[in-house]
Parts: structure tokens; sequence; C-alpha cells
């Protein structure tokens, strides 16, 4: 993520919900669908994918990263509630300012407080 006090986590008051990477790609979550989630219970660690699938609504710079890895460390899951199906589009990412995050997408709401936050942004399948 970003470190310009102007593009960063605390910024604009979003959150995760938009911020900017380092290279200057912005992430828009509300326009990107959460792919996937993977939960290493025994590493305490929760590892959410979410990629941008809808072109029109893929910013120009992220065009050749549009997937955004988030790699949760230290992770305690409060709360999972997931329909059967899609995990969908993100709805909203809250972030409390300490260590507590709440992701609701079209079909899941996931609450978990978290130590440490890594975020990557990778190519997606089949593009550049």
């Amino acid at each position: 993520m970003s470190i310009d006090p102007r593009h960063d986590v605390a910024s604009g008051g979003t959150g995760l919900f938009e911020f900017w990477t380092d290279q200057g790609v912005p992430v828009y979550l509300h326009d990107m669908d959460l792919v996937s989630v993977e939960v290493r219970p025994v590493d305490q660690v929760v590892v959410l994918r979410f990629e941008y699938t809808e072109a029109r609504w893929t910013p120009a710079a992220a065009e050749a990263t549009p997937v955004v890895v988030m790699r949760f460390e230290g992770v305690a899951v409060r709360w999972w509630n997931q329909e059967a199906g899609v995990l969908g589009q993100v709805g909203d990412f809250e972030y409390d300012g300490g260590d507590g995050f709440k992701l609701t997408t079209y079909s899941a709401v996931m609450e978990f407080g978290a130590a440490r936050l890594v975020v990557t942004a990778e190519p997606g399948r089949g593009r550049g």
C-alpha cells in the first residue's frame, strides 16, 4: 500500500475499501469481486483474493495487475457467514483503526482481528 499520506489507507476515510499501491495503482474494492478465501487456522493466516472481473470497472493503471491479494497474519476470526456459491462483489470493507476488520460481499460477511496485513497486486489469469 502507498505510504503517501494523500493515498494511504487512512487518507480518505475509506480504509481498505479504496487505496493506492506504492506504484500508484488505484485499488477500488467496491469494483472488485472476492474470488477466494484461504484460511490457515494453525498459522493464524487468512488470504483474501480480489479481482477486477469487469473491464469497464478496471482502472487503466490496474489492467496489468488486476488481482489484489491481502494476507492477514495473527488472525482471530470472530464471525463468518457465507451463502453457498460465489463470494461476490465487495460491498464494504470496514477497518476500526486497530486490529478489527469486517468484510461484506454479495453473499458473505466476515469479521476478524489481525495483527498484520500485507497487500500485493498480481497479474490475473489470461492477463499481462
